[in-house]
């Protein structure tokens, strides 16, 4: 009668061993289809020149006129205007970063905290979290910790075949002391899947 409960007691220790490796199989591969599905995700993103935001320390300007620049009427490298536009050819719903990336040049770098940035909708109104009367810094925005040199702009999601059109406004700070040498800021706009 003992050996009949002995084996009574592994057949059934046998069985949910099973039952979990079959649940933890069924996991692993659910997991894995849907790691595989967002790799295969891509986002369209059209700028409407290029990327690249170059600025140098020729002129600072004050946030109320760089907030309303329009991309015309000062000289290359004053200011900048990058107009672009994110659009979600997925069939699903998909989170997506927008994040800025450093770029060294050989010239001094102007320090992080005067280049000033205002990110708008296509109508000028600012984004979530950059309030009418608020401009933020370079300095300000929180470092990605997966891209060193990165930092994160906005976030957001897109339903399947939505875009977004977005204006990003740079310039240097009022608040920067003018020097005879040549020092610059570069830095590059790119969009990722979340």
């Amino acid at each position: 009668m003992e050996k009949f409960n002995n084996n009574n007691v592994l057949k059934t220790i046998f069985i949910v061993f099973l039952s979990l490796l079959a649940l933890f199989l069924v996991f692993a591969i659910f997991i894995t289809i849907d790691k595989y599905n967002k790799k295969s995700y891509k986002l369209d993103v059209k700028f409407k020149n290029n990327s690249i935001v170059e600025l140098t320390n020729k002129l600072p300007m004050a946030d109320a006129i760089g907030k309303n620049y329009k991309g015309t009427g000062v000289e290359k490298g004053i200011a900048e205007y990058k107009e672009f536009t994110i659009s979600n050819k997925n069939a699903r719903k998909v989170k997506y970063e927008i994040f800025l990336t450093k770029i060294h040049r050989k010239n001094k770098d102007i320090r992080s905290n005067y280049i000033k940035l205002y990110l708008t909708d296509e109508y000028n109104k600012p984004v979530k979290g950059f309030a009418t009367n608020q401009v933020k810094s370079y300095y300000d925005l929180f470092a990605l910790n997966d891209k060193p040199g990165s930092k994160l702009i906005y976030n957001g999601t897109l339903v399947s075949g939505e875009s977004k059109k977005f204006i990003l406004r740079s310039w240097v700070a009022d608040t920067y002391v003018l020097s005879n040498e040549e020092e610059e800021f570069n830095y590059e706009i790119e969009v990722r899947l979340k």
